[in-house]
């Protein structure tokens, strides 16, 4: 897989994550009962965990994919504030 595709798939992973996160936790948030949405809240923190999980491996990924980017970010940022 081209490099470029490759990350359009691990940018794309990583938004869907944290939309499923957001949703999950407000879920886990707002619905104090056994059972939201149809399902029981040890499901729904269950697959929360394992999004957050998921999401740690994809920024680390998403770091090392774009660290070259994010260098160069860095580099104009500090020399700004020795001026």
């Amino acid at each position: 897989m081209e490099r470029l595709s490759f990350k359009a798939v691990v940018s794309s992973l990583l938004l869907l994550t944290i939309l499923f996160l957001a949703a999950s936790g407000a879920a886990l948030y707002f619905g104090k009962t056994g059972v939201v949405l149809g399902f029981a809240r040890s499901d729904i923190r269950c697959a929360h965990t394992y999004a957050a999980v998921s999401m740690c491996v994809l920024v680390l990924a998403h770091l090392i994919l774009n660290r070259r980017l994010y260098f160069k970010e860095l580099k104009s940022l500090f020399r700004g504030r020795q001026k």
